[in-house]
């Protein structure tokens, strides 16, 4: 337990001295020392230099973690690519490989060759890895080993998706995970809330959702929790009998933003280029307000059931409405329900998926190091 009180400290702080296990830890000036030593000797922690000179005139010895202790590689699984990037043990990203050319829908094989091509920018191989985190927009259903409501993802529909990748990748250390329960990962590291309860809906070619209960993801019993694209707010209707497409995806969905642009004449190819081009329009206000409206029809659905702390937006859609949408959307919450919470832009980077399986990764990855 101590090992890891202090490996964990190590993670967070960077590095460490004797005097600063003593302190952080309360244990004994000689036992914080015999456990450096043990874990120098481990392979797990490296000297890391000198501190800063102390009364006695010495300079406290500095250890800090062994960055090639382990390695961990998160990936983002998309229609059109796949993104899979390895970090070492401490965190540091040190490969990153992008397959664009998915000209086969092989699944599972793609992944394998994307991680195969950034461990080999990394000088690993994908034997090496401690954890493995594949982020895909759909939901994994662990006790079925599948991947439902991706059908736009080929190759990915068959039973044993899970399995399958174990197989390729040689490690019992890979996890299946919702792409924008990941964002809400990613976000909770951002806030530095390690207990809060919020609602992120994703807003993007496609409609996402996740929850965050007391700190915890809450994926539900087969892994669909926070599918926001299947409420049935006011307004909506179920229009595939397949459950391909959801009554809110329906409202607010790619396909509605372009046709409420296009009967504000603006006709694009793209739900992104359709409110960008609402937004600078100023006669479209009425338009920018419907869609505003929709957005909170669904959100208040979340707030009746769960009651969350705070709500946010996030996705490129969000990104491109920015405080302007987020108000709006905001202003019609208040509107339907007693006592909104607050309703806020998403702060997480540029790459939130790859960032929160990261995250998720590396906790796997140290769970196997940290133990042996």
């Amino acid at each position: 337990m101590n090992n890891r009180v202090v490996l964990d400290l190590l993670i967070e702080r960077g590095s460490l001295s004797r005097g600063d296990v003593h302190e952080l830890t309360g244990l004994s000036k000689p036992t914080a020392s015999q456990l450096l030593v043990r874990l120098e000797e481990s392979g797990l922690v490296l000297p890391g230099g000198f501190g800063d000179t102390g009364p006695g005139g010495r300079a406290p010895q500095l250890y800090r973690l062994n960055p090639l202790a382990g390695h961990a590689a998160a990936v983002d699984v998309r229609p059109e690519s796949i993104c899979a990037r390895v970090c070492d043990i401490a965190g540091a990203v040190v490969a990153e490989y992008e397959l664009s050319d998915i000209s086969a829908p092989r699944g599972a094989r793609n992944v394998a060759h994307a991680l195969e091509q950034a461990c080999a920018l990394a000088g690993i191989s994908v034997g090496e890895l401690q954890g493995i985190v594949v982020g895909v927009p759909g939901s994994y259903d662990a006790v079925a080993d599948v991947l439902r409501y991706a059908e736009h993802l080929k190759g990915w529909g068959e039973p044993g998706i899970g399995e399958a990748l174990r197989q390729l990748l040689g490690s019992t250390a890979v996890a299946l995970e919702n792409d924008v329960n990941l964002v809400a990962l990613a976000e909770q590291r951002v806030s530095g809330s390690t207990d809060e309860t919020f609602f992120l809906l994703w807003l993007d070619e496609g409609i996402g959702g996740a929850l965050m209960i007391d700190g915890s993801l809450f994926r539900g019993s087969r892994g669909a929790a926070g599918e926001a694209a299947f409420l049935l707010p006011p307004g909506s209707r179920i229009v595939d009998r397949d459950r391909t497409t959801g009554g809110f995806e329906d409202l607010v969905g790619a396909a509605s933003l372009r046709e409420l642009a296009a009967t504000a004449g603006h006709a694009e190819t793209s739900s992104s280029r359709s409110l960008a081009a609402l937004l600078d329009d100023p006669a479209a206000s009425d338009t920018l307000q419907e869609i505003a409206r929709r957005y909170a029809l669904g959100l208040a659905s979340v707030i009746a059931l769960v009651d969350p702390a705070r709500m946010i937006l996030a996705g490129e859609l969000a990104t491109i409405g920015g405080a302007r949408l987020r108000d709006a959307v905001a202003a019609e919450l208040d509107a339907l329900v007693l006592a909104a919470p607050p309703l806020d832009l998403a702060a997480a980077g540029n790459s939130p998926i790859l960032d929160g399986a990261m995250l998720r990764s590396l906790d796997l990855a140290r769970e196997r190091v940290f133990t042996t």
